[in-house]
C-alpha cells in the first residue's frame, strides 16, 4: 500500500503561487502580486492564489504609510479574501482570522491617528479613514463606525459623521452620546423629525437621562410636533408620576402652549419630587411672567378698543369696560408677584452650582419692577446684565 504525504502548509500545483509564497516571505510584495496575477490569469477561480493574494496585500498595506494607498490596498485585500472564501468554503475560517487581525490593526491605526489629532487636526480625518477601513473589514462591528463618526466630527466634517453614527446604532451601539450627537446632526441638517424618532428610541433606553429628554424636547419643538410631545409626556407622567424629568418637560411644554394652570401643576410636582430642581423653579416663575405678558397684551387690545369705540358707548358701558381693564391690570400685577418666589429660589440654586443665572435675573428684575419693588429690582440689576444707571 502506498501513502502520499503532503507538506503541512500544502503544495500548490501552480509554480507562480509557489513563487509568490517565497516572495511574500522575502517581503517582495509587488513581485508576489505579479506571480499571483499570472496564476489567476490562467485560473481565475484559484482559491489558493486568491487567499495568498489577500495575505500579500495585507502585508503590503501594513507597511504603507500613505493612508489613501493603504486603504486602497485594504479594499483589494478584502476582495481577494472574499473571493477565496466563496470559491473554497474550507478557507472561510482562515480568511476570517486574517480579517480579524487586519481589523485590529486598522482599529489601532485609527486610535493612534486620533490621538495625534490633538496636536494636528488633519490627523482626525486620517483616523476616520482608518476606522472606515476597519468597518469595511468587519461591517458588523459597531465600534469602528462610532469611532469613525467622532473622528469626523473632531476633524470638522460633522455632517459626514451621519452615516457612521447611523451604522453604529444599526449594528448595536447603545451609548447615550451616540444618540445625542446624531440627533444634533439631524437637527442641524433640517431633519428634526428624524431626530424626534431617534430620540424617542433613546428615551426608551434612558428614561431618566436629562440630556436625552432635553434633546427630545428640543427636537419636538424644531419639528413643530408639540401635540405629539404633549401626548407623549402626558402618558409618561401617568406611567411614571415620580419622574421629575417627565413632570418638568411636560410642564415646560404646557407653558409654551399657554396652558398655564396645568403647567404650574406639573412644575410644582417636579419641585416636590426634587426641592433643589433649579430649572423647575425657573420655568414655574416664567409661567407666571408669561401669563402676565398675555394679560398685558389683552389689556392693550381692550384699551385700543375703548379708544376706538368710546364715542359710540354709553357712560355706563365705558365705566364697566374700564373696570374690566383695571381687574386685568390687578391680575397682571398678581402674576408678576407670584413669579418672584420661584424665580428667587431658581437664582439661589443656579448660583450655588455656578450656573449662569442671567435669564433668571432678567425675569426677576421684570417682576420686581412690575410690582413696584424698586430696591429689589436694583439689587438684581447687575445679575441681569443691565448697566447700573443710578449714577447717570
Amino acid at each position: 500500500m502506498l501513502f502520499l504525504f503532503v507538506a503541512a502548509d500544502g503544495c500548490s500545483s501552480d509554480p507562480n503561487v509557489e513563487g509568490a509564497k517565497l516572495d511574500l516571505r522575502n517581503k517582495q510584495y509587488d513581485r508576489a502580486l505579479e506571480n499571483l496575477e499570472t496564476a489567476l490569469a490562467t485560473n481565475p477561480e484559484n482559491a489558493e492564489a486568491l487567499e495568498l493574494k489577500g495575505r500579500v496585500l495585507a502585508a503590503k498595506a501594513f507597511e504603507t504609510p500613505d493612508v489613501e494607498e493603504h486603504t486602497q490596498l485594504i479594499d483589494q485585500m478584502l476582495d481577494a479574501y472574499n473571493r477565496a472564501a466563496n470559491l473554497d468554503p474550507a478557507l472561510s475560517e482562515e480568511v476570517l482570522n486574517a480579517k480579524r487581525l487586519a481589523y485590529q490593526s486598522e482599529f489601532q491605526r485609527g486610535v493612534k491617528a486620533f490621538n495625534r489629532g490633538r496636536n494636528e487636526q488633519s490627523e482626525y480625518l486620517t483616523s476616520a479613514k482608518y476606522f472606515g477601513a476597519a468597518s469595511t473589514i468587519m461591517p458588523d462591528s459597531a465600534g469602528a463606525y462610532v469611532n469613525q463618526a467622532f473622528a469626523l466630527m473632531n476633524g470638522g466634517e460633522t455632517t459626514s459623521a451621519t452615516e457612521p453614527f447611523e451604522m453604529a446604532i444599526e449594528k448595536g451601539d447603545r451609548e447615550e452620546d451616540t444618540y445625542i450627537f446624531l440627533a444634533s446632526i439631524y437637527e442641524n441638517s433640517d431633519r428634526a423629525s428624524d431626530a424626534v424618532t431617534l430620540l424617542e428610541d433613546a428615551s426608551q433606553l434612558y428614561p431618566t437621562s436629562e440630556d436625552i429628554q432635553t434633546e427630545l424636547l428640543n427636537a419636538y419643538q424644531l419639528a413643530g410636533e408639540t401635540d405629539r410631545a404633549l401626548e407623549m409626556y402626558a402618558t409618561a407622567v401617568r406611567n411614571n408620576p415620580e419622574n421629575k424629568l417627565f413632570r418638568y418637560n411636560y410642564g415646560s411644554l404646557l407653558v409654551q402652549t399657554e396652558q398655564f394652570e396645568m403647567a404650574a401643576e406639573q412644575l410644582r410636582a417636579a419641585i416636590e419630587i426634587d426641592p433643589e430642581y433649579g430649572n423647575a423653579y425657573y420655568n414655574l416663575g416664567a409661567s407666571f411672567i408669561n401669563q402676565a405678558v398675555k394679560l398685558n397684551e389683552h389689556i392693550v387690545e381692550m384699551d385700543d378698543s375703548l379708544r376706538t369705540n368710546r364715542d359710540n358707548m354709553t357712560p355706563q358701558a365705558i365705566e364697566e369696560y374700564d373696570a374690566r381693564i383695571m381687574q386685568h391690570a390687578t391680575e397682571r400685577t398678581d402674576m408678576f408677584r407670584q413669579a418672584i418666589e420661584p424665580l428667587a429660589k431658581a437664582r439661589e440654586l443656579f448660583e450655588s452650582t455656578d450656573e449662569d443665572a442671567t435669564d433668571v435675573c432678567v425675569a426677576l428684575f421684570q417682576a420686581y419692577v412690575q410690582t413696584n419693588q424698586t430696591d429689589k429690582a436694583e439689587a438684581v440689576q447687575s445679575c441681569a446684565g443691565f448697566e447700573d444707571s443710578s449714577g447717570q
